[in-house]
């Protein structure tokens, strides 16, 4: 029975040990770098989708990091150090950038009300044409006729 309970023991050792080492798995890796542009000179592309040489060298820039446990915020700062915060590529929330964040919304918001209102007006006020104007609007002979053939009709 001993044998088998230290069997288990170092069964489970060897499979905590990468975790405790700190091995980065390429999910996290991903998640940092789906926020980062690419600095190629390519079209602006982020950093998991792009295949050039330079995405491969940040990638394992990420990678590298990761496994001295540095925050995802850490790397952000490293990149936009070097580069500008445009190598985000979601600007972050505060200062100016916060327009980009709230503007969309404030605009659908008004854009909304504007529609509601003017559906709301549209529908209290329909615009029917004043019998003069209907008047106007057909010839006299024409509408004779049309009374003629109405009472015709009756």
């Amino acid at each position: 029975m001993r044998p088998l309970s230290l069997g288990i023991v170092l069964a489970l050792v060897w499979l905590i040990c990468p975790a405790l080492v700190g091995e980065v798995e390429w999910e996290d890796v991903l998640r940092v770098t789906d926020n980062i542009v690419c600095t190629c000179g390519c079209p602006p592309t982020v950093l998991s989708a792009c295949s050039c040489g330079r995405a491969f060298e940040m990638n394992r820039e990420v990678r590298g990091m990761l496994e001295e446990s540095k925050s995802d915020e850490e790397i952000y700062e490293f990149y936009v150090a070097q580069f500008g915060a445009q190598v985000l590529a979601a600007p972050r929330a505060e200062g100016f950038n916060l327009l980009g964040w709230i503007l969309p919304f404030v605009a659908l918001g008004l854009g909304g009300g504007v529609v509601v209102a003017a559906y709301r007006r549209l529908r209290e006020n329909p615009r029917r044409p004043s019998e003069s104007h209907a008047e106007r609007m057909v010839d006299p002979q024409l509408q004779e006729r049309i009374r003629r053939e109405l009472a015709d009709l009756d």
